[in-house]
């Protein structure tokens, strides 16, 4: 439950710290006083987006925290699964810089918006006015009646196996078209293969021929070279290997002279080791080098067959054309495996379906057990709120297409009247009716959901009296086992609080600032006698808001 609540600079809010208790606790105020604004910040801390004008005129951020005991509510799962730590005592932070920069945190953790929104969801409902308009959309309904039956575990599955068919069905789907269009071009295709296969592709080709063909066309040119330098070298009556055998000798021939001319002779027989090495690869170069136009002409042939291959498939290389050749091949091959996926696809297709309606058949027999429970307490509850002779049915029907809240749809029947015909709710009930049918909702949803706080914003309108009466004894009856907050302006439901808010304006230094304080019992009873006869406090308001205060 909501154990307190601080607001500073939001709105007409400079500063405001509450604190609150268990049971009914009733927020009252004039007309403009400024409780949308309460809820609003409540809302704010809640995960709501905010209004661009929350930090207006305030020179400082705007700074939400709500601290709520959630000791007696399974809430661990949510907080393991979002790393965040968890604490009986939640604090909900949510801070709104000048510039209008949002920050949330939980438990002094940074989470996103959509984590406390989330969570808080989880903490509080909050029904406004406006929520009654939401009971004639079918889907609302629905969800009220998955809820009362506790069909949430046989809803995610129903939800599992949709999407699972769904998304089987939308495979299947692209696979029927990916067969028209792979058959279509599947010869084409083939012939591409066959084109690049039977080229027995390389990879780094083009450098290697490049290199080949350099040496054929300069053969003559190469072998002569190769064949003159092993011979300056060797043989002539200048090679240079004779030249050092003369120095060899010469420096031989002073070693008893001068041990130096021993280290140079060795080193000397090392450069004649290496030059009978040259030389023996230039006359290997030599007598292995030939001319041959033939393989010139198959040379310039290949390059010819791999320019052209490349240009067709706009490649660079015979590299990107092997990467093309394999992408051919997997088409082909998809297109040669097709029926077999599609085979495949389709067991897994009808699988899927029968699941999904083995899914949608428990849920639906769920739903139609739960029914009867439903509209009994709900007539009950109608008749509690001063509807004695309302009758309301609720039809279970089948949809054509199942959607994501289930295969059927609810049509709710409503009549408040005795002997007048049952109706669609939207088009006979009142907004009186309407504020009560929606109560009678959130107090059965109160019993089967755990909700720590409860909400009401002038879910009285439309009422009064006895009526009014009734539905604040619903309320305090919800109270019972749940935080329930109501914003009211009869004093008939103000009267039935465990603990009393006055929300008021007071200008100060030219500007208007909204408050919210819990009233003592003398102050009670003066703001249920304005609430019953005005700002003038007459003898018989103040009785009459004694005996409510009494009830």
């Amino acid at each position: 439950m909501l154990k307190s609540l601080s607001v500073k600079n939001y709105a007409l809010i400079r500063e405001l710290d509450l604190s609150f208790d268990k049971g009914l606790l009733i927020v009252t105020g004039e007309t403009g006083a400024g409780k949308s604004i309460i809820l609003g910040a409540l809302g704010l801390v809640l995960g709501e987006r905010a209004e661009s004008n929350v930090v207006e005129g305030h020179d400082s951020k705007c700074v939400v925290e709500a601290t709520f005991d959630i000791s007696q509510h399974k809430l661990q799962k949510f907080f393991e699964e979002q790393d965040l730590d968890y604490e009986t005592q939640c604090i909900l932070r949510r801070e709104i810089s000048v510039q209008g920069k949002s920050r949330a945190f939980v438990n002094d953790t940074p989470v996103s918006l959509v984590q406390l929104k989330e969570l808080g969801e989880n903490l509080v409902d909050i029904h406004s006015q406006h929520e009654t308009l939401s009971l004639k959309d079918r889907r609302y309904q629905i969800q009220l009646l998955d809820s009362f039956a506790g069909n949430e575990e046989l809803l995610k599955n129903y939800r599992q196996a949709l999407y699972k068919d769904r998304s089987l069905q939308k495979e299947w789907k692209t696979l029927i078209e990916q067969e028209a269009a792979w058959k279509a071009e599947y010869d084409f295709l083939s012939f591409q293969l066959k084109e690049l296969q039977d080229a027995n592709l390389k990879s780094g080709e083009e450098a290697l021929l490049e290199e080949e063909q350099n040496v054929l066309e300069h053969a003559s040119e190469i072998a002569k070279t190769a064949y003159e330098g092993a011979e300056g070298i060797r043989n002539g009556e200048q090679a240079a290997y004779h030249q050092l055998k003369d120095i060899e000798n010469a420096l031989r021939s002073q070693i008893a002279h001068d041990p130096r001319f021993g280290e140079l002779l060795e080193r000397l027989k090392s450069v004649n080791i290496e030059l009978d090495d040259i030389a023996a690869e230039l006359e290997k170069i030599s007598d292995t080098t030939q001319a041959d136009d033939a393989r010139l002409e198959q040379i310039n042939e290949r390059q010819s067959l791999l320019f052209t291959l490349q240009k067709k498939h706009q490649c660079v290389s015979s590299d990107e054309l092997i990467v093309k050749r394999n992408e051919l091949e997997d088409k082909t091959a998809r297109v040669e495996s097709l029926e077999q996926d599609k085979e495949e696809l389709e067991k897994a297709c009808l699988a899927a379906k029968k699941n999904l309606n083995d899914a949608a058949s428990a849920l639906r027999t769920a739903r139609q057990i739960a029914l009867p429970g439903l509209l009994k307490k709900l007539k009950d509850l109608l008749a509690e709120a001063g509807m004695p002779h309302a009758q309301v049915e609720m039809q279970v029907e089948a949809l054509e297409q199942g959607t994501e809240d289930g295969p059927d749809q609810v049509n709710m029947l409503f009549s408040s009247n005795p002997g007048s015909p049952l109706q669609a709710l939207n088009k006979v009930a009142s907004g009186g009716e309407l504020s009560r049918v929606m109560l009678c909702f959130k107090s059965i949803l109160a019993a089967s959901k755990a909700l720590p706080t409860l909400i009401f914003d002038e879910i009285d309108t439309g009422i009064s009296g006895e009526v009014a009466a009734k539905v604040g004894r619903m309320m305090k009856q919800m109270a019972q086992g749940h935080q329930v907050i109501s914003i009211t302006h009869l004093p008939q439901i103000a009267g039935m609080g465990d603990s009393h808010y006055l929300v008021y304006k007071e200008v100060e230094a030219g500007q208007s600032q909204t408050y919210m304080r819990p009233l003592k019992q003398e102050e009670r009873i003066n703001e249920l006698a304005r609430m019953l006869s005005g700002d003038k406090l007459s003898e018989s308001a103040l009785a009459n808001a004694k005996e409510l205060l009494a009830q």
